[in-house]
């Protein structure tokens, strides 16, 4: 199987065949990041779901599995879920070495399935037996640790009176008792629940498919937030299918740490559709406006790096800024500058899409950004039919499916370029061409 089509992203996780969509269940164990994903293998469009499987020591380098959950197996409507990693085996369901996996499923009720041998193969649970029906239509069930309760918590969307989430409170991740509902229009399709920390203490983060969210505290039983407007964890049009959606955290990471990962659904080849993003670490950051979540490429990207060219202390203007990287001819790349734009009304970089900030209204493509002591940053991961931007080390995250070339740099008004550099990506698959 080749990885080589020319809009087959060469950083960013697709499947061999068939179509992908949502993340399902990501998790770590043992020193393996584990991706579920929906996956229909043997078609170019959403069908009869299943759940893909890929896995990864580093989260840049992936390699396909088999099929992780079958309908031809494994009971019930195979829709996106999450998954947790019972360490303390809670569930009592333990019978080797491995702690049992968990994942969750299923629309109209939630079925678990569990893996003993580290997350390859599971077995439904009694059966199949829904263990929570919320009224309504219902799908997407998300499970997280509470430390505080010291209890499981799932959240499920449902349309029980209009959009929102049914939130279930558990001891041993088989048995659930309903604990409230949290209801908001914007709050719809795979909601998640993600445990930060900020300053000292902890908040809850809850967003939904759109990556629309509130912060605000969990008391065990109830999400409790003062916000009225939510926010987005990444600032373009999102809806199924397009450049961003349905996100989820890997489970059972060390520490504080949160790496999101997202369905990109509008790039497909001639025998795959859909791609995941490129893995984000999430914080929780104090600005002028209020608490927000931030976003910035994972550190494991340096994994990648390869002829490396830095510009450093330039003074430009449009002419210069145009040739400057006249002669850089790049693929798949990464590319990092901060620029003082105390003199500059508008600047950016054409790949041919233009990505620009604009001095005057203070915006990064059309997102606000305040310079910094005057000072702005940008970030790009450009990639084949994948290009993510970042401004401000994750103030501003966009994802797009599209592709790109080699960078021009322009600029309205005289640039000062306090550095720029050109990372070359390696692909990821390598090894499987």
């Amino acid at each position: 199987m080749s990885y080589q089509e020319d809009n087959r992203g060469q950083f960013h996780f697709s499947p061999r065949r068939g179509w992908m969509n949502d993340p399902n269940a990501p998790l770590f164990y043992r020193g393996v990041y584990h991706l579920y994903f929906q996956h229909a293998p043997n078609s170019l469009q959403w069908d009869t779901m299943h759940w893909g499987h890929a896995t990864s020591t580093d989260l840049v380098h992936w390699q396909q599995q088999p099929i992780a959950l079958d309908p031809t197996i494994h009971p019930g409507d195979l829709w996106s879920g999450g998954g947790v990693v019972d360490c303390g085996n809670d569930s009592g369901l333990k019978t080797g070495d491995h702690d049992p996996i968990l994942v969750y499923s299923g629309t109209r009720g939630v079925t678990v399935f569990y893996s003993l041998d580290g997350g390859y193969t599971f077995e439904p649970y009694d059966g199949g037996r829904k263990v929570v029906v919320p009224d309504g239509d219902s799908r997407d069930p998300k499970v997280f640790w509470d430390p505080v309760s010291r209890r499981w918590g799932m959240v499920v969307w449902s349309d029980a009176g209009g959009n929102g989430v049914d939130f279930f409170s558990s001891t041993d991740l088989l048995n659930w008792t309903f604990a409230s509902r949290f209801q908001a229009e914007w709050l719809f399709e795979c909601p998640n629940m993600i445990r930060m920390p900020l300053d000292g203490n902890y908040h809850w983060v809850l967003h939904a498919a759109s990556g629309e969210y509130y912060v605000g505290d969990w008391d065990g039983t109830a999400f409790h937030s003062d916000w009225t407007v939510p926010q987005k964890i990444n600032q373009t049009a999102t809806f199924a299918g397009a450049g961003y959606y349905a996100a989820l955290n890997f489970e059972n990471l060390e520490g504080d740490r949160v790496v999101s990962i997202a369905w990109q659904g509008e790039n497909h080849g001639s025998v795959w559709t859909g791609n995941a993003s490129f893995p984000v670490d999430l914080k929780l950051r104090r600005t002028t406006d209020g608490i927000r979540v931030v976003s910035t490429p994972v550190p494991e990207i340096e994994l990648l790096r390869e002829n490396t060219r830095t510009w450093k202390d330039l003074s430009l203007d449009a002419n210069a800024a145009r040739q400057l990287l006249s002669e850089v001819w790049v693929n798949t790349y990464e590319l990092e500058a901060t620029v003082d734009i105390r003199d500059a009304q508008r600047f950016g970089f054409r790949l041919p899409r233009e990505i620009a900030y604009d001095a005057r209204a203070g915006q990064l493509n059309g997102v606000p950004m305040s310079p910094q002591d005057g000072k702005v940053k940008v970030r790009l991961l450009v990639d084949r039919g994948q290009l993510d931007v970042f401004g401000n080390d994750g103030d501003v995250y966009q994802s797009y499916n599209l592709n790109s070339g080699s960078p021009e740099l322009f600029t309205e008004g005289r640039l000062t370029l306090d550095s720029l550099t050109i990372h070359e990506l390696a692909s990821i698959w390598v090894s499987a061409r």
